[in-house]
């Protein structure tokens, strides 16, 4: 089968969750079909960074947006209901392109990442009218939610902003269910925020962990001379991210230091914004990009992702479970992730928990590795790419084509 991939953004490097989920499900999905894919881009990839996606495609069209078309699609957004993120990432030059491209591949499915990419399969209904291709959306997460819990943490004027976006994304997360034939989402936390009566037809396709290529950092039989006691990583410029650096630096560490000044952290991950940055001290590294992030969950002894707002499943957390580091995360993120507080994981709301849950790891090897223990079973018996990417499969070869989208009709 010819599979086509829209993707907002180029797969690659792995730096942001949704990169890293695209990457995978390509990977799997070529394994059986023909992948084709058609990525949009700010700037320029390197060969390297072209090279190990292609390896996956029978071929790859880049389309930079360029700063003129994204402009006018701006002032396009600012006079109709069109989301600030949808418009962001849409251009008429990048429009015609992939009609041209689509035209071209022929492909039986096409694979859209993220509502972002909502313009273009509108554009493929209609330049092609009744196409036997069929088209489906992954939502990923609830973009609408995630904008509305930026709202509830910012202050007046962007908070006013936000409101908007998220009332704009619902309308238009809603009018999806008149252009695809199929659904999808990560978690089944994020379908139920998806304001829409319609909702029922998203299929849940979880993220996976590459099991082969993480390679635990403790087996319980040696010890491995540790540079961090503590570890937090992400696109150091996503918002939700941002937010938990500064949590962790400045309101759950100083509980911890009270206890153990020599206790060392670091904020591992790409594009740090000068609100990261700031947090660097004698006891905080900042690393800005990390070429392999491997290396990190093995030099450090405990992983806190203490997130206060976003939506989705955090990657980052089953790849750390999965490099036998002991987690302690929030009930934000367990939500989505499903892990047994006290058992895979720890939990814990407020600093003063969170900080408690630190001390007893760093202080306990045996209690630190049983919960690592723990929390590596459930991430290999519940998340891998292959069970995630059947469920896509599936989902891409359906043959019920125009069915649900014709009817107007709730399915399961």
């Amino acid at each position: 089968m010819n599979i086509l991939v829209f993707l907002p953004r180029f797969p690659y490097p792995l730096n942001k969750g949704d990169k890293l989920r695209a990457f995978n499900q390509i990977k799997e999905l070529s394994k059986k079909h023909s992948i084709y894919l058609f990525a949009l881009s700010d700037g320029k990839i390197k060969d390297s960074q072209y090279n190990a996606v292609k390896k996956y495609c029978k071929d790859i069209h880049v389309e930079k947006l360029s700063l003129a078309g994204r402009f006018v699609s701006l002032l396009k957004c600012l006079v109709s209901k069109l989301p600030l993120q949808v418009a962001l990432f849409t251009t008429a030059k990048a429009k015609k392109q992939f009609c041209k491209y689509f035209n071209t591949v022929k492909p039986d499915s096409v694979y859209f990442q993220f509502v972002r990419s909502g313009e273009y399969a509108k554009e493929i209904r209609k330049k092609c009218g009744n196409t036997e291709t069929r088209l489906v959306l992954d939502f990923q997460d609830c973009l609408s939610m995630n904008m509305f819990r930026r709202a509830e943490v910012s202050s007046y004027i962007a908070k006013s902003l936000f409101l908007q976006e998220t009332k704009r994304l619902r309308d238009y997360e809603d009018s999806m269910f008149g252009v695809f034939d199929g659904f999808c989402i990560i978690t089944k936390e994020d379908k139920s925020c998806i304001m829409s009566q319609q909702r029922r037809q998203i299929k849940v396709v979880e993220n996976g962990v590459s099991i082969p290529y993480l390679k635990p950092a403790n087996d319980g039989k040696k010890t491995l001379k540790k540079e961090f006691d503590v570890l937090f990583s992400g696109n150091m410029s996503y918002k939700p991210n941002i937010v938990a650096a500064q949590f962790l630096v400045n309101d759950i560490m100083p509980l911890v230091w009270k206890k153990n000044k020599d206790v060392k952290v670091c904020l591992a991950g790409s594009n740090p914004v000068k609100a990261v940055k700031k947090l660097a001290c004698d006891r905080v590294t900042v690393t800005g990009w990390v070429e392999d992030m491997n290396e990190y969950y093995a030099k450090s002894t405990v992983f806190v992702a203490p997130m206060q707002i976003g939506t989705g499943l955090q990657n980052k957390l089953l790849e750390a479970m999965a490099m036998m580091l002991p987690c302690v995360t929030t009930p934000l993120a367990n939500c989505a992730l499903k892990t047994e507080d006290g058992v895979h994981i720890l939990v814990g709301t407020q600093a003063k928990e969170i900080a408690q849950h630190i001390c007893s790891l760093l202080k306990n090897p045996s209690y630190r590795f049983n919960i690592a223990k723990q929390g590596n079973a459930f991430v290999k018996e519940n998340y891998s790419w292959q069970t995630s990417v059947y469920k896509l499969e599936k989902l891409l070869t359906k043959s019920d084509r125009r069915i649900h989208r014709e009817n107007n009709t709730p399915s399961e």
